[in-house]
């Protein structure tokens, strides 16, 4: 089969190659599956993967990705076919989204490829709602989205700030944003003016363009303007969908005070993808959960999320998908021999 493998540490464009004659996975237990691919999202925390993880620890050749949608080709003995709900059953035919976990990933396995081999707990049905790709974006993004929510604990008519509600963590939280605060409460957005129209379909009310401007000296400035917590206004909540330093050592001025008032993030972006760029990230997400106020931290509350995809958060995405509550913003659809294109704009 074709695929997109890698037998080195660093970047897309340095290490990866299109494979023609990469083995087809065989089954590796009797409780997983052979998937025909047809869509694989991209996704920044495989590149961190690819420039990282020192081959020492892995196995190459290595495929690339994690997150796909297809159809199932092969089952092993015992993979359900029937089950009282319907829903976790996985008989030849049936179309699937999901992710390959790390540690799989890490040995090997990838999904940008034409087939693969993954266990039923790391897949879905693809819900009827949705096409291929759109299914496809769902595991790792849409689980986190769905972190953020459960670490937000919003209640309705609270009113929040999102920072980047468009991109591929954000654009689905700002959906379950929106379900769950309800039509009275306000969501303020923060992206560049030309998401502005997605933003305000996926949920929110008022848009700032993260950008400074003749208008605007710079974000954090106009959020205080506007929202500050001296003039008795601020918000409840504050989501940073992208992990921007600046709005956390700022937020006190704009988010109200109080442990119901917190301000929940991904984590601390990464200047490179590099491992000195990761440890200084990790260094700077200790001190934002750690230090406090008098030692020059941050006088709110932070909480941070870790999402591993597992078959609770696919099935409640599935669940959401099919009752549409949810969907994929799809930025674009290549063929997998120009997948080198898509990794060269990611960069």
């Amino acid at each position: 089969m074709r695929a997109w493998i890698y037998t080195q540490c660093g970047l897309p464009p340095d290490c990866l190659k299109l494979s023609n004659d990469t083995p087809l996975p065989k089954l590796p237990t009797d409780t997983s599956t052979l998937v025909k691919v047809s869509h694989v999202a991209l996704h920044p925390g495989t590149i961190i993967v690819m420039r990282t993880i020192p081959m020492l620890f892995r196995r190459p050749p290595i495929i690339a990705e994690t997150d796909f949608s297809g159809t199932i080709v092969a089952v092993g003995n015992k993979v359900p076919t029937a089950s009282a709900d319907g829903y976790r059953n996985f008989p030849i035919g049936t179309d699937v989204f999901g992710s390959i976990n790390v540690s799989n990933h890490i040995k090997g396995n990838g999904a940008l490829a034409e087939y693969l081999a993954i266990e039923t707990t790391s897949i879905a049905q693809k819900p009827p709602t949705l096409t291929f790709a759109e299914a496809s974006g769902l595991a790792v993004s849409a689980s986190t989205a769905l972190a953020l929510l459960d670490a937000a604990k919003l209640k309705e008519g609270q009113n929040i700030l999102i920072y980047a509600p468009c991109g591929g963590i954000g654009s689905y939280f700002t959906q379950l944003a929106r379900n769950a605060v309800g039509p009275s409460a306000k969501i303020v957005g923060v992206c560049s003016r030309e998401k502005w129209e997605t933003a305000k379909e996926l949920g929110c009310d008022e848009l700032l363009d993260y950008r400074p401007s003749p208008e605007q000296t710079s974000i954090i400035s106009t959020l205080t303007d506007q929202f500050d917590v001296n003039k008795g206004l601020g918000f409840d909540c504050i989501i940073d969908c992208y992990g921007s330093q600046e709005l956390w050592y700022s937020c006190a001025k704009y988010l109200k005070p109080g442990n119901e008032h917190a301000y929940v993030s991904v984590g601390v972006k990464f200047d490179s993808y590099s491992f000195y760029g990761m440890m200084m990230a990790v260094l700077k997400m200790l001190c934002n959960i750690s230090m406090p106020a008098w030692l020059g931290g941050v006088d709110r509350a932070y909480r941070q999320v870790a999402s591993f995809v597992n078959t609770e958060s696919l099935e409640r995405l599935r669940s959401l998908c099919a009752d549409g509550k949810l969907k994929t913003v799809v930025g674009g659809e290549w063929k997998l021999d120009e997948s080198m294109k898509v990794s060269r704009v990611r960069l």
